[in-house]
């Protein structure tokens, strides 16, 4: 190492600080894994936070505990009560449950019986006395029927329970099942004994199911429940870690040895990516409180970038190594701040997955920076030949002073690719793009869905009022036209509280027909039945004083408990206003029709429609068009600082990455792959990746270390940023396959931006005093 390249003492202290603030990361590190601090596998966790008004936060909290940590299991087979005894054998022995719901149907007939007379089903409470006495009749003397002359003898209860609880569920030999066509499936529901995101959970389960599989081959099993989504997520995040990452690694690991043929070298070029890892690290886990198995595989594509400074530092030194490394310095800072700049915008997002994302990767790029600047410049191996053989061959891919064929080939299919865009790029905001799931699992989940009729939570209706008469009379005006959407097949099912407890003023009414009924057809029923007449006054008496259903009696029934995901309570509508009594109707599948209804429904000051899932597709659509705000801005901002450094040459800078984003633009035009955030966000790291490629060819333009560099700065971000395009998570997917595209057509347009300079010897030679030059 020559004086002019020695550090000083400043760089001396600097580099023992950054060791010992690398070191103060390590303990820190150790500490978190000691801790044990969960990681997390919600993919959730890319979804936006949203300042919602308390009414919806509050629904939105209501419905999260009440699915959250649920699960249904249905089962068919031969021998069903061995396969069920069996499954829920090993699914205790798991440890993985704390309940499992019992095994009896459990009917409010005794808990509603005091209440009977004010719960009148509509058959009922429109048919005339002939009507009534026929039914009863009808029941007396059907063999088997349970009817009883004294307390109900017109079915009133019967007909209450089958018109207000009907369901799908019936009992087969003694066990919940659910019938399909003939075949039989039965239920096995219950209660986690921990998060749905516990990963130890997760595999107690999946063991647990996999081990009745392999026991009852013969058998069929369908599953439904936030768990079985969160184990497949953090499965597959631990495969594409180990996939992507490892291969990634692999690749640019071999793609430098091929190029240095060094291993002091190949180490000094992953010794800022180990750094960076580990300064991002543990400072992002404990920023954040937990850390994201979609960070650490998004993370993974970091080697791609962070090995870029040490390529261009070592590249430089490997050809010119008498030129002093302070010419080296301006354009690895600029670079720096370019990919920062792309990689911080995340930050503006309401996402924490994606904030976290982007914490991980500028600590990391910041990391390796440091260490670059700080740590190599001590370093200084030998070179090899194949190095300078390669940069030799490398250095003749560039364009003569003259290609005006090349320039106008270039300038049509810019035009061409900017009439792409202005005339077919379209817009994808589909929430699916957020749902690594397997097909297979949400196709299991939907069918559970649909055999037991339950709504998905994903649409729902909430209902206001001062108090609970007029809670219960606004969801009974309700009832009539989401009963037509339903029967026309635009709704597929719909619950709410009324449907179980009545407003008083319809259980007044109820109980004032019952009274005026019995009064004329009870004799009759009791003459024509052939009854005693003492039994009219037993049969009157309970009418005499009837207590009030309301929803507090009911809701702490065995068979309303599933209701108080319903009831919302007590909820501040806005901050002026006193705190208002809300509920839930629960929607399941929706048409057009149905939701241009259920829209109107919210017309009213006290009705408020909630698609959870169009909702959030607005959420990712207007974090897209922020992104694509701040694109621009950055992209205007750079103009600006490059205009100022590098005056008429600017256009040298921003021609690989901006001809890099209109291509890939371009081409999504042309396949008709609808643009999405996360398009997007590929497109701001092929910005700053396209910026440092541009920074380094208007620095050295004639330098074949820099243009080596560059090269295989592109091609190792293709490894990392590229490989993300094979990842199962769409997301992950989408920006994967921005980043194979933008890189590509960043690599092809340098040559453009390094034309029309003087072009020198490509390969060093050796003057008489031993200086090396280009």
């Amino acid at each position: 190492m020559s004086d002019a390249q020695r550090p000083n003492r400043v760089e001396w202290f600097a580099a023992w600080g950054w060791a010992g603030l690398l070191l103060g990361c390590a303990i820190l590190l150790a500490g978190l894994l000691s801790q044990g601090r969960p990681l997390d596998t919600r993919i959730t966790a890319l979804l936006p936070e949203t300042r919602q008004a308390g009414l919806i936060e509050r629904a939105e909290q209501r419905l999260t505990q009440a699915f959250e940590d649920r699960f249904v299991l249905l089962v068919s087979g031969e021998s069903p009560s061995e396969l069920i005894s069996d499954l829920k054998a090993r699914l205790w022995d798991s440890t993985s449950v704390s309940s499992l719901d019992d095994t009896d149907l459990e009917r409010p007939d005794s808990a509603l019986a005091p209440y009977r007379y004010r719960l009148l089903a509509e058959p009922l409470a429109s048919a005339d006395s002939e009507a009534w006495v026929r039914r009863g009749l009808t029941r007396l003397f059907t063999p088997g029927s349970d009817a009883d002359p004294r307390r109900d003898p017109f079915g009133l209860l019967d007909a209450w329970l089958e018109q207000r609880f009907d369901t799908p569920v019936r009992l087969i030999d003694g066990l919940p099942a659910i019938s399909e066509g003939g075949k039989y499936w039965f239920i096995v529901s219950g209660q986690l004994s921990a998060s749905p995101y516990d990963m130890a959970l997760q595999r107690r389960l999946v063991t647990a199911l996999s081990s009745f599989r392999d026991a009852h081959p013969e058998a069929e099993l369908l599953r439904s429940g936030l768990v079985f989504h969160a184990a497949a997520g953090a499965q597959q995040a631990k495969r594409e870690i180990s996939t992507i990452g490892l291969g990634s690694l692999l690749g640019i690991g071999l793609l430098l040895w091929v190029t240095f043929r060094s291993a002091a070298i190949l180490a000094s070029l992953l010794l800022p990516v180990a750094c960076g890892v580990l300064f991002a690290l543990p400072l992002t886990w404990l920023l954040f409180g937990t850390l994201n198995l979609l960070t650490l595989a998004f993370g993974a594509s970091l080697i791609g970038i962070a090995v870029d400074y040490a390529l261009h530092l070592q590249c430089a030194r490997q050809l010119t190594p008498k030129q002093p490394l302070a010419r080296l310095w301006p354009g690895l800072l600029l670079g720096l701040v370019s990919s920062l700049a792309a990689y911080l915008a995340q930050l503006a997002t309401p996402m924490p997955g994606l904030r976290q994302m982007a914490t991980f990767a500028a600590l990391g790029l910041i990391g390796a920076w440091l260490t670059v600047r700080l740590w190599l410049p001590w370093f200084s191996p030998r070179p090899h030949p194949v190095t300078v053989n390669l940069a030799t061959r490398l250095n003749r891919l560039r364009l003569p002073s003259r290609a005006p064929y090349r320039w106008c080939l270039l300038a049509m299919l810019g035009l061409g690719a900017g009439l792409l865009i202005l005339t077919r790029l379209a817009a994808n905001d589909d929430l699916r793009q957020l749902n690594p799931s397997p097909v297979g699992l949400i196709a299991e989940q939907q069918r559970v869905q649909a055999l037991l009729e339950r709504p998905s939570g994903n649409r729902y209706l909430v209902v206001t009022a001062d108090h609970e008469a007029e809670l219960l009379e606004r969801l009974e005006a309700l009832e009539a036209p989401l009963a037509e959407l339903q029967a026309q097949g635009h709704l597929s099912h719909y619950r709410h509280l009324a449907q179980a407890v009545p407003s008083p003023a319809t259980q007044r009414a109820n109980l004032e027909r019952v009274r005026q009924t019995y009064a004329t057809a009870l004799p009759e029923l009791i003459a024509q039945a052939g009854l005693p007449p003492a039994l009219r006054e037993s049969a009157l008496e309970p009418l005499r004083t009837v207590p009030q259903l309301t929803l507090d009696i009911w809701l702490k029934m065995p068979a309303g408990r599933a209701d108080n995901r319903l009831w919302l309570g007590e909820v501040s509508t806005s901050g002026d206003e006193a705190p208002q009594l809300a509920a839930l109707i629960a929607l399941g599948d929706a048409d057009g029709v149905a939701h241009l209804a259920l829209g109107r429904f919210a017309a009213s000051a006290h009705v408020h429609y909630q698609d959870r899932v169009a909702t959030l597709s607005e959420h990712l659509a207007r974090l897209r068009d922020q992104i694509a705000l701040w694109l621009t801005v950055a992209v205007v901002g750079l103009a600006l600082l490059f205009g100022w450094r590098y005056r008429l040459r600017a256009w040298r800078v921003l021609l690989p990455p901006l001809g890099a984003v209109v291509t890939t633009l371009a081409l999504f035009s042309a396949l008709n792959i609808g643009l999405t955030l996360f398009h997007l966000l590929g497109l701001l790291l092929v910005l700053g990746i396209g910026l440092d490629a541009g920074i380094f060819s208007t620095e050295h333009p004639d330098s074949p270390a820099a243009w080596l560099a560059i090269s295989l700065s592109c091609a190792s971000s293709l490894l990392a940023f590229g490989l993300l395009s094979l990842s199962a998570t769409p997301a992950l997917h989408y920006l994967g396959l921005t980043c194979l595209i933008g890189l590509t057509a960043t690599w092809a347009l340098v040559p453009f931006a390094r034309a029309e300079t003087d072009r020198r010897i490509s390969a060093p030679a050796h003057s008489r005093d031993g200086q090396q030059e280009t």
